[in-house]
């Protein structure tokens, strides 16, 4: 019975990782798509505009007004990256995070 238990336990955590995993990509998919189609109008405002302008668009797209695309897991998530968690103005670049586990070599 402890084994079930344990392997309850590991799957529900391995569950939540993968929930922040997709509520990251989704993020960083949303930023990648406005930079790619919107990168000269992004790149003629200053930064705290630009931040700006990105904000409102994530609360367009995932805020409670989004209808069924609403995801305030993924806003909160933008809106740490692009203003801070305590409301400053946020990273001012971009940071790898790195796969756990390191890298392994094909032989």
């Amino acid at each position: 019975m402890s084994q079930h238990s344990n392997l309850n336990e590991a799957l529900g955590v391995l569950d939540d990782q993968l929930r922040s995993l997709e509520t990251l990509t989704k993020a960083n998919s949303f930023l990648v798509e406005i930079l790619r189609n919107e990168r000269a109008e992004l790149e003629a405002m200053d930064a705290a505009t630009a931040r700006r302008a990105l904000t409102e668009r994530a609360v367009a797209a995932f805020g409670p007004d989004a209808g069924h695309s609403a995801d305030p897991d993924t806003l909160e998530v933008l809106i740490n990256a692009l203003q801070g968690a305590d409301g400053t103005q946020g990273t001012q670049g971009a940071q790898i995070i790195p796969f756990p586990g390191g890298r392994r070599t094909l032989h």
